[in-house]
């Protein structure tokens, strides 16, 4: 294999090398050893049913893809919510970040909120980030606003995944950082999580009763896949000097 053809190899291996972490979650049914209570699972309610969420990173977002276990594009409501901890602040365990009005203990503080919805009957995908202060709830911004710390993208909905982005510079995240997060599928108005990716059995059995989320999960960002390929390609040429 000559240089040439050996660089481009390398450049190939290590921007490869990058995949999403993928956290899978229990489904269907409780009744059936499922997580999503018969209450809502017996009225049809599958695309609040996650299968699995991965994350993953470039230079500059993280991103979230939430899988359920309907097409999305069948319906015209579902609400995809995550819970960020990033270790900036002590954060906060509000049912309100913002005007979201979750009726959610999370069971910690959490510093960064993100209210998304798949209402393809009508806008498509959106989403709001929040942040807290220490002492209040923000608006970081929204899909409807600049869109430039967050961006919803809807073109998995037949496949039953809702994409959501957010900047690593609006949560104060750079490589080799850690964040512990949760993720939940709710309705409207004041609902509950009616699946939480943290707990494998049911969060909650009624519209009225709050859910309560599990112990959250974890992901640390890593360089993106081009750097890392130009750290080799560096260490190729710095190597072939040596020679």
């Amino acid at each position: 294999m000559n240089k040439g053809t050996l660089s481009v190899a390398l450049v190939a291996l290590l921007a490869g090398a990058a995949s999403a972490d993928v956290y899978s979650d229990n489904t269907g049914n409780h009744l059936a050893g499922g997580d999503v209570h018969d209450f809502f699972y017996s009225q049809g309610f599958t695309h609040l049913d996650i299968t699995m969420v991965e994350v993953t990173n470039d230079a500059n977002f993280i991103y979230f893809d939430i899988h359920v276990d309907a097409d999305i594009d069948a319906t015209n409501w579902g609400k995809y919510i995550i819970g960020l901890d990033t270790g900036r602040n002590a954060g906060d365990n509000s049912t309100d970040p913002g005007s979201w009005n979750r009726n959610v203990d999370w069971g910690r503080g959490i510093t960064d909120f993100v209210g998304s919805w798949a209402d393809d009957g009508g806008s498509g995908a959106g989403g709001e980030l929040r942040s807290w202060d220490g002492a209040a709830w923000n608006l970081t911004d929204a899909t409807y606003a600049a869109g430039t710390d967050i961006n919803a993208d809807d073109s998995g909905h037949a496949s039953g995944i809702q994409r959501i982005g957010l900047s690593l510079a609006s949560l104060g995240l750079s490589v080799g950082d850690t964040i512990e997060f949760d993720v939940f599928a709710t309705g409207g108005g004041a609902d509950p999580g009616v699946d939480h990716l943290s707990r494998s059995d049911f969060a909650t059995d009624d519209w009225a009763n709050q859910s309560t989320a599990g112990d959250f999960l974890s992901y640390t960002i890593i360089p993106a896949p081009g750097s890392m390929a130009l750290l080799g390609l560096g260490g190729l040429a710095a190597a072939r000097r040596r020679r």
